[in-house]
């Protein structure tokens, strides 16, 4: 099946391709408050990394893919990807403490939640998911893959570009809750590679008892291997 990554083969194209978006973001936008006119559109484009937005439009695909599947697969990882997601963020925000660009002092541990941005961590992950899981159950076509990425990117780009604009964020706030979104999203990916192909296919709870069961066989193993760790 093709992947978001497929024809990125070399670590030298991904960094010049991750140079030019942060210096199209960086150079081309700033913190200027935006017109007045402006604020309801902006207020409204906002709204495409909230949960109440895309947690909905997810859980369409994960039943039409459940459906196609006759498997809860897709729904345990989607669940389980998301809670990850959130957790993650929610760790960085309370720990680190980054206050937003209002008052103008960009210090972390002052009490703050603004870094990461969950705005930008929903839509690589969420919106990833989506692609992610209409690949593997409806087995999309190239140009199909190339299409719906892009989208992800482009949402990824606005929701950037909303947020510097009405100064809710700072600029690494926003970057990091990308990175933040892309590596759970990996993650879910690998999980969901590991897992064996039937599992969740004769429902949820046996399912989740293989399992937790699999799990405490890896972790035994790797004690048995490694005992002075």
């Amino acid at each position: 099946m093709p992947g978001p990554h497929d024809d990125w083969t070399s670590e030298a194209s991904s960094a010049l391709a991750l140079a030019g978006f942060l210096g199209l973001v960086f150079f081309g936008f700033n913190l200027e408050p935006p017109p007045p006119a402006w604020l309801p559109l902006l207020h409204l484009l906002d709204r495409i990394g909230q949960r109440a937005i895309c947690l909905p439009f997810l859980a369409l695909v994960v039943w039409a893919c459940c459906r196609r599947q006759r498997s809860w697969r897709p729904a345990v990882i989607a669940a389980g990807s998301v809670f990850a997601l959130n957790l993650v963020v929610l760790v960085l925000k309370v720990g680190l403490g980054r206050g937003q660009p209002a008052p103008a002092d960009p210090s972390f541990f002052i009490g703050g939640m603004a870094y990461p941005s969950g705005h930008t961590a929903n839509i690589v992950l969420v919106y990833g998911l989506v692609v992610y899981l209409l690949g593997r159950y409806y087995g999309l076509s190239r140009a199909e893959y190339f299409a719906l990425w892009s989208a992800v990117a482009a949402l990824s780009v606005l929701m950037v570009v909303v947020s510097l604009s009405l100064n809710w964020h700072w600029f690494a706030d926003l970057i990091a809750g990308l990175i933040v979104g892309g590596a759970v999203l990996e993650m879910t990916v690998a999980a969901d590679a590991a897992m064996p192909r039937t599992a969740f296919d004769d429902g949820l709870r046996p399912g989740l008892a293989r399992g937790v069961g699999y799990v405490r066989r890896v972790a035994t193993s790797r004690i048995r291997r490694n005992p002075a760790s």
